[in-house]
């Protein structure tokens, strides 16, 4: 089961440990957010079966970004060393809902954590919550 949130968890942070070097401006800024995206993912698979009230504190502040993230990719923000595809821009809509399915799914977890589920739940929700960024790193992350 361990193997399995690892693996799930490194897919979806697969880049994100880039240097930033060169980045400046909005790519600068939202790099900077899918890095604390990255330590809170850590700190949620950590307390699995531990305190609760971390991987709560953390999921929200996953679910805080995920309500931003569009923001953060104004048309034309592509800039090395941003791995932002070009998709992005042309499917706009898809990738605000995928932004959206990534905040409810770290709400769910903030939720979870937050009603005393127990570690299989919550292993479960933190599996959809790498999902959302699995996926919307398949088709808009180079």
């Amino acid at each position: 089961m361990k193997r399995v949130i690892t693996l799930c968890i490194l897919s979806c942070l697969a880049g994100v440990t880039q240097a930033h070097e060169g980045a400046e401006g909005v790519i600068k800024e939202r790099m900077d957010r899918f890095k604390e995206n990255k330590e809170s993912m850590k700190a949620i698979k950590a307390n699995l079966g531990g305190d609760t009230s971390i991987i709560a504190k953390e999921a929200l502040a996953i679910k805080a970004w995920a309500t931003q993230m569009t923001d953060f990719f104004p048309e034309g923000s592509t800039q090395s060393p941003s791995e932002a595809l070009p998709a992005i821009w042309e499917n706009f809509e898809d990738f605000k809902a995928r932004a959206t399915a990534n905040a409810k799914a770290a709400g769910d977890l903030a939720d979870l954590a937050r009603s005393g589920a127990d570690t299989s739940a919550l292993t479960n929700g933190l599996k959809a919550l790498g999902k959302t960024c699995k996926d919307c790193h398949n088709d808009y992350k180079e």
